[in-house]
């Protein structure tokens, strides 16, 4: 599961040039073919489709598409996310509000890693990664209290679908790229032991690691790709 902006765009390239085929899905489904054509101008294998990560017949979509074009699926990276409410005082967002984000943030990778299992266990196993963040260990927002919903969400599909031998683990990044005034930025970096702000690109080697046979004894697992972010500042 890709977004069309960000992590998204990064795991979708690493994985096309590491030989996957590619299911670029994103609720604008548009944007997710343009990232798909962009992949086989490049010599990847892809294709794009819009997937509404709430809604289980756009997963099953999404699956049966996988099948018909490359055989079927052996990884699921659930990336999307919402993050209505990062900075807002949870207390003041709404009950919808507050449906919207765990429905898109929690309950959508359980929605694609269903869709998924039955493809994967038919193939022999295979790999879920779920985007939590360094967030969830903090008091900020109705985003950071799904990620920490997630980050629980991540060790429950790995002893659910360990039988099935699909493995199930999560990458934490700090922060990446996010928009925040200069002086915020500063705050946080000045928190971490490497001294500057990180990329999508520095999530590249975790994602690579979690869906390779290297980590085929690794599930319920997280990764901090963080700075080296200490508690106390995050």
């Amino acid at each position: 599961m890709y977004k069309r902006q960000g992590l998204g765009v990064v795991f979708a390239g690493a994985l096309a040039s590491a030989g996957a085929a590619v299911v670029v899905s994103d609720i604008d489904g548009e944007a997710a073919q343009a990232v798909a054509d962009g992949l086989v101008t490049n010599g990847g294998r892809a294709i794009g489709c819009r997937v509404d990560v709430t809604r289980d017949e756009d997963a099953r979509a999404m699956v049966d598409l996988a099948k018909r074009e490359f055989g079927g699926v052996d990884i699921l990276v659930n990336n999307a996310g919402l993050a209505r409410g990062r900075w807002s005082l949870g207390i003041e967002l709404s009950t919808d509000e507050w449906n919207q984000i765990f429905a898109v943030n929690v309950v959508g990778a359980v929605v694609c890693a269903r869709a998924c299992r039955e493809s994967m266990t038919s193939r022999g196993g295979g790999v879920v990664v779920n985007l939590t963040s360094m967030g969830a260990y903090r008091e900020s927002g109705a985003y950071s209290v799904s990620k920490a919903a997630l980050a629980s969400l991540n060790n429950l599909l790995a002893a659910e679908l360990g039988p099935d031998n699909i493995r199930v683990n999560a990458i934490a990044p700090g922060m990446m790229t996010a928009k925040l005034p200069p002086e915020q930025v500063e705050r946080v970096v000045s928190g971490q032991k490497l001294q500057r702000q990180g990329s999508p690109a520095d999530l590249v080697g975790a994602l690579l690691y979690l869906c390779s046979d290297s980590s085929s004894f690794m599930t319920g697992s997280t990764i901090r790709v963080d700075g080296g972010m200490i508690r106390g500042h995050i």
